[in-house]
C-alpha cells in the first residue's frame, strides 16, 4: 500500500490530471459540448452507459470522468501533504485551497448542466479551475523539495516586486475571466481582424455587444502583456538573483506565446488546438505567478523578523 502512495508519483499524476480537467473544460466550451449528455448529471441522458454515442457526449462525459478522478487524486494528495509535509507553512493553506476550489468547480459544472445559467456565471468555471490547478502544482513543488534544489531560501523578493506580483495575480484572473466569457458567449470570431476588430476602421463605435466583449478581452490581455514586459525590464535592471531572472523570463515567454496564439485563433478561424494552447500558456503563466506569490510571502515574513 505504501508503494502505491509514494508522494512524488501521486503529485505528478494529480498535477497532470488537474491540467486535463482545466483544459478539458475549455475543450467542452470550444466544441459546444456542454449539453453533450443532455440535462442529466452525473449520468449521461440518465444512463450509466449511453445508448447513442456522439462527439459532444464523448467530450462532455470524458471531462466529467477526469473531474471525478481529479477529486479523488486531490484528496489523496492533500492527505499525503497534510500528513508528511505540514511543517512547510504553506501546505495547510494549499490543501484547503485545492479541495475547496475543485469542489466549487465541480458544483459549477454540474449546475451548468442541470440549470440554465448566464454566460457571466459560466465564465467563472475556468478561473476557479485555474486556482485549483495552481494550488496542486504548488503542493507538488513542496513535495519535490524544489525550494532546496533551486536554493530559493536565498531568494529575496523586494516589496516593489511583491506589489507587482500581487497586482498581476489579481489582474490575470480578470483577463482569464474575460477570455472565458468570450468562449461562453461564442464571441471568438465576431471580430474578423486582429488586433482591432476591423483593422481598416480601428475606432469603430458601431460594434455589437459580442464584439465589445471580444475587444474588451483583447484590451485586457494587451495591458497584461505590457505590464509583464515592464516588470521583466525592471527585474533585469534591479534584480541580481538568477532564479528570479530565469523564472520571470519564462513567465514572460508564456505571456508572449499566449498573445500570439490569441491572434492565431482569428487567423485560423477558431482552430481548437490553437485555442487550447492559448488557454495552456496563460495557465502556466498563472502558476509561475502563484509560485512567486508564495516566495514573496516568505520574503515579507523574513523582513519582519
Amino acid at each position: 500500500m505504501k508503494k502505491l502512495l509514494q508522494p512524488k508519483p501521486i503529485a505528478v499524476i494529480t498535477s497532470i490530471s488537474m491540467f486535463f480537467v482545466l483544459i478539458g473544460g475549455a475543450l467542452v466550451t470550444k466544441t459546444e459540448s456542454g449539453l453533450g449528455c443532455g440535462r442529466s448529471w452525473p449520468l449521461c441522458d440518465g444512463q450509466l452507459i449511453p445508448s447513442e454515442i456522439t462527439f459532444e457526449l464523448v467530450v462532455e462525459f470524458g471531462h466529467r470522468l477526469m473531474s471525478g478522478l481529479g477529486i479523488i487524486l486531490v484528496l489523496l494528495l492533500s492527505y499525503i501533504a497534510w500528513k508528511d509535509y505540514r511543517d512547510v507553512k504553506e501546505t495547510k493553506f494549499l490543501v484547503f485551497l485545492s479541495i475547496l476550489f475543485l469542489i466549487i468547480q465541480s458544483l459549477l459544472g454540474a449546475a451548468a448542466v442541470l440549470i440554465e445559467q448566464s454566460s457571466l456565471v459560466k465564465a467563472l468555471h475556468f478561473g476557479i479551475s485555474l486556482v485549483a490547478f495552481a494550488a496542486v502544482v504548488l503542493l507538488a513543488i513542496i513535495i519535490f523539495d524544489v525550494d532546496r534544489k533551486l536554493h530559493t531560501e536565498n531568494v529575496h523578493i523586494p516589496k516593489w516586486l511583491r506589489i507587482h506580483f500581487i497586482g498581476l495575480f489579481i489582474y490575470t484572473l480578470i483577463v482569464v475571466y474575460s477570455g472565458a466569457l468570450v468562449r461562453h458567449k461564442y464571441s471568438s470570431l465576431v471580430c474578423p481582424d486582429w488586433p482591432f476588430c476591423y483593422n481598416d476602421a480601428p475606432i469603430n463605435s458601431g460594434l455589437g455587444a459580442d464584439q465589445w466583449i471580444q475587444m474588451g478581452h483583447r484590451t485586457f490581455a494587451g495591458i497584461l502583456f505590457i505590464w509583464v514586459i515592464y516588470v521583466f525590464i525592471q527585474v533585469l535592471r534591479k534584480i541580481d538573483n538568477p532564479f528570479i531572472r530565469k523564472a520571470w523570463t519564462l513567465g514572460t515567454v508564456f505571456i508572449l506565446l499566449q498573445v500570439i496564439l490569441g491572434a492565431f485563433i482569428i487567423f485560423t478561424t477558431g482552430n481548437v488546438i490553437v485555442g487550447l494552447l492559448h488557454a495552456t500558456f496563460i495557465s502556466l503563466f498563472f502558476t509561475i505567478l502563484s509560485y512567486f506569490l508564495m516566495l514573496g510571502r516568505r520574503s515579507r515574513i523574513a523582513e519582519t523578523k
